[in-house]
């Protein structure tokens, strides 16, 4: 008994079209990239968070866009979303702060600007600086935050005001 396909049979060249069209959908459905990190994401913001004095640290990644709640960081980008979540303290995330004058003096203080000297310039009050921290991370808790573009660099502070100590990030 004779098993051999003759290669010029038609449905030898049916079969391979198939079995090649398959292989071109599953290939062109693989993602392009792996999805961002955000566990060393988290692990950046943990160092500083947990940090015994005042520290600074930059995460870069290739997340396209980023979504930071007061405990969990959530990155993705055409491979995917992945999601984590903070050991240390409470984030305050700079672009959620409403208040566009706050919001201004918090981008420079964790951008490596003094405290103090932000706070003198913009004539704030230790009180009002930390109590506007406290409300939007409240309304950060009850409403949640959206999905917006990033730039590639996470960037995370901790410092004290008052004895309190404040984790702020900026993405």
């Amino acid at each position: 008994m004779d098993f051999e396909a003759p290669v010029d049979a038609w449905y030898v060249w049916i079969g391979v079209a198939v079995v090649s069209v398959t292989l071109v959908g599953f290939v062109l459905g693989l993602p392009s990239q792996p999805p961002p990190d955000a566990t060393k994401a988290v692990n950046t913001i943990d160092r500083v968070a947990g940090a015994t004095q005042e520290s600074a640290a930059i995460y870069t990644h290739d997340a396209a866009e980023i979504r930071i709640d007061t405990r969990r960081v959530a990155m993705r980008n055409d491979g995917g979303t992945t999601r984590e979540s903070v050991a240390f303290g409470s984030l305050t995330p700079v672009k959620a702060v409403e208040n566009a004058t706050m919001r201004e003096a918090f981008d420079r203080i964790v951008h490596g600007q003094r405290p103090e000297s932000v706070i003198a310039e913009y004539s704030f009050n230790t009180t009002a600086l930390l109590s506007k921290a406290e409300r939007t991370r409240k309304r950060i808790d009850t409403n949640g935050v959206a999905w917006r573009r990033t730039d590639g660099e996470l960037v995370v502070r901790r410092i004290e005001i008052d004895g309190t100590s404040l984790v702020l990030i900026d993405a």
